[in-house]
């Protein structure tokens, strides 16, 4: 008879049935050591940056100053390790925002006998003159993003915010009691992309990028900032990462007097541990 040959079949059927019911009746357990979940986050780490740097300052009168670039014509070092530190919180679940500042700044120093003549500001330099240099630079970001994919194993987010980027800039000679400095800051809008993807249940692999191109009364230039990382999840509450970030400025201050022009490009491996809630 061909009813008793059906009889596996449908109680297939039914077991796939009850598994189906009971799977919608209790949703899966959330695992609590899943990155992608933390509401809270608190990240500090080192970044052992490579640095290109060009600067210029005009005098008063409007006469340009002399391109310099930082690390060959004045000495300042090229390598230099920044503190970086950011707090992330997630207000829902697709909404975060992330404050980011360098609690160890690209701060640079140098002496050293310059090797041509300098126009800097309002005074000139002379080949020979020993000039002690400066060159600080602080760094505060903060931004919002929205993940338009958001699940277990991967999110990705567009992000919209600001840098506010200040540098102070100063040559001395000693010898001859002569000084001149200059200092700018101002905010940055900034947009960019971010993503984070779960590779096993402890590793994980994120990226950043972010960039702004703008004219802003007398001043005109670019911003960027890239990140690349990898996670391993050590315990529910506590990460390690290895990665390589860097941030690139352009920027022209267009002025009757004390214009300028400065330019760094900072890149480099960086370590850094999470703490996430």
């Amino acid at each position: 008879m061909p009813f008793p040959n059906r009889l596996p079949t449908a109680a297939l059927m039914l077991a796939l049935l009850a598994v189906t019911a009971a799977a919608e009746a209790k949703p899966p357990v959330e695992e609590p050591d899943n990155l992608l979940n933390d509401r809270l986050t608190l990240q500090a780490g080192l970044v052992f940056s490579s640095n290109q740097t060009t600067v210029r300052y005009d005098s008063n009168a409007g006469n340009p100053g002399t391109v310099l670039d930082g690390e060959k014509d004045l000495g300042l070092p090229s390598r230099k390790l920044i503190g970086k530190a950011e707090l992330m919180f997630r207000m829902k679940e697709r909404h975060r925002v992330h404050i980011g500042n360098y609690y160890l700044p690209l701060d640079r120093h140098a002496t050293r006998p310059l090797d041509q003549s300098v126009n800097f500001g309002n005074s000139t330099f002379l080949v020979g003159d020993v000039v002690a240099s400066e060159l600080n630079m602080r760094l505060l970001a903060i931004n919002y993003s929205y993940s338009f994919v958001k699940n277990d194993r991967l999110e990705l987010a567009a992000s919209l915010g600001f840098d506010v980027i200040g540098f102070e800039a100063a040559a001395t000679v000693a010898a001859r009691l002569r000084t001149e400095r200059q200092d700018q800051s101002a905010p940055a809008p900034l947009a960019g992309l971010d993503g984070t993807v779960r590779i096993s249940r402890r590793f994980y692999g994120e990226a950043r990028a972010q960039y702004v191109r703008a004219n802003v009364q007398d001043v005109h230039g670019s911003i960027s900032t890239y990140e690349a990382n990898l996670l391993y999840r050590l315990s529910p509450n506590v990460s390690f990462g290895l990665g390589y970030s860097g941030f690139k400025v352009d920027v022209d201050f267009v002025k009757a007097t004390q214009g300028g022009l400065f330019k760094l490009h900072s890149t480099g491996p960086q370590l850094f541990a999470r703490v996430g809630f």
